[in-house]
């Protein structure tokens, strides 16, 4: 079913296949989610240095690469830990609530 989508609209869309294949993130080309951050940003006059971000997989790359305060899942792949501030813990054990009580409560 990949090598089907990548071969009819690989010109218009990124594939993403993780977790043996099993997970599959299909976006058009211009879609991201840096673009709708940096978007949002621009609109509310935010520099990205000064926002944390939180991440688990391939797609959420380019938002740690932009963005000031990158926080990696402890479920997290390799990659995001190598650049991230802080690693929490994992989606399912509150990740992200356990990072927020600790950087902004």
């Amino acid at each position: 079913m990949v090598c089907d989508v990548i071969q009819k609209f690989g010109d218009q869309v990124n594939v993403i296949a993780t977790d043996g294949g099993v997970l599959v993130q299909i976006m058009h080309k211009s879609a991201s989610k840096e673009n709708a951050v940096k978007s949002v940003l621009n609109d509310i006059g935010i520099n990205s240095e000064h926002v944390m971000v939180f991440g688990d997989d391939y797609n959420d790359l380019g938002l740690f690469h932009m963005c000031g305060f990158p926080i990696a899942m402890g479920n997290g792949i390799t990659e995001l830990k190598d650049c991230a501030k802080y690693i929490t813990e994992s989606n399912d054990n509150d990740g992200v609530a356990v990072a927020l009580e600790k950087f902004v409560l």
